[in-house]
């Protein structure tokens, strides 16, 4: 009797453990699988937006969202493709409401990976927009944040190239502010962020330029920079170059016709002549 027993014990034994193998085996083929639908989808919604199909890639992030995945990748994927919807919206309510959805989105996504670059970069761009249309104090603290942000993501990856573009941007605008507007900003806010100079605009796009030389915005942004410090020779040839490149990202088409509009004003100034400074 008491052989049959200890026969059937172990034999028990290796029943529950095989259940438990089993249950486990289920539990952990379910998780790649769900990881390889989300995976899917993130690239659906890259591939969308290399295709320039903005609705398409907005459209996979949401449906990553609305089945409680991907809460870091499918944020700033987000974020990406509503700032460069509400960069086509006319209509400016609507616009406001696409940068606003994209900062929330970028926020959330820098909560859940504060360690990572691109949720970083896309909230200092959703801020740069809605900056546009604030005024007085509140656009002083946005350009503030925008810096931070953009300077957080090119720490946590120097070959960010378009969070080096925002600083290269953001060094521009700051440093081209007329000298009443920065007195007036001192005297009502406190004063705008100081360090900023086309100098350091100047070295921002040009490390961006040699990440990435094809991206359209690095070269026109840099034209525009020699134009404003009326190096028209440097100007015209990167807006040249600009007319010269492909079409790949969703607001190349604008870019372009902004290098022809700055191409014509560089060569006009340029034939212009040379004013005598010495008397």
């Amino acid at each position: 009797m008491m052989q049959g027993l200890t026969r059937v014990a172990p034999l028990r034994s290796l029943a529950r453990w095989a259940v438990m193998l089993g249950a486990a085996a289920a539990l952990f083929a379910l998780i790649p699988q769900a990881s390889r639908a989300e995976v899917d989808e993130l690239d659906a919604c890259d591939a969308a937006y290399a295709a320039l199909d903005l609705a398409g890639s907005r459209a996979a992030a949401e449906s990553v969202l609305a089945q409680g995945g991907g809460g870091y990748e499918a944020r700033w994927r987000l974020a990406r493709v509503l700032i460069d919807l509400g960069n086509r919206e006319t209509d400016k309510p609507t616009r406001e409401g696409l940068y606003a959805a994209a900062e929330r989105n970028a926020r959330a996504a820098v909560a859940a990976r504060p360690d990572d670059t691109w949720g970083h970069h896309y909230l200092a761009v959703a801020i740069g927009r809605l900056a546009l249309s604030a005024g007085g104090k509140k656009k002083i603290n946005m350009s503030k944040e925008v810096r931070d942000e953009a300077q957080r993501a090119v720490e946590l990856d120097p070959e960010n190239d378009r969070a080096l573009h925002v600083l290269g941007r953001w060094n521009r605008e700051i440093a081209g502010l007329s000298p009443f507007l920065k007195l007036a900003a001192k005297v009502v806010y406190g004063g705008v962020p100081s360090g900023a100079s086309h100098e350091k605009a100047v070295e921002y796009f040009e490390r961006a330029m040699a990440i990435a030389p094809q991206r359209i915005s690095h070269q026109l942004e840099l034209g525009v920079t020699f134009l404003e410090l009326d190096q028209h020779d440097r100007a015209i040839r990167l807006f040249e170059s600009v007319l010269a490149l492909p079409l790949s990202e969703p607001n190349d088409a604008d870019y372009r016709l902004q290098a022809e509009r700055n191409l014509q004003k560089a060569r006009q100034q340029a034939a212009q002549p040379k004013r005598d400074v010495s008397r």
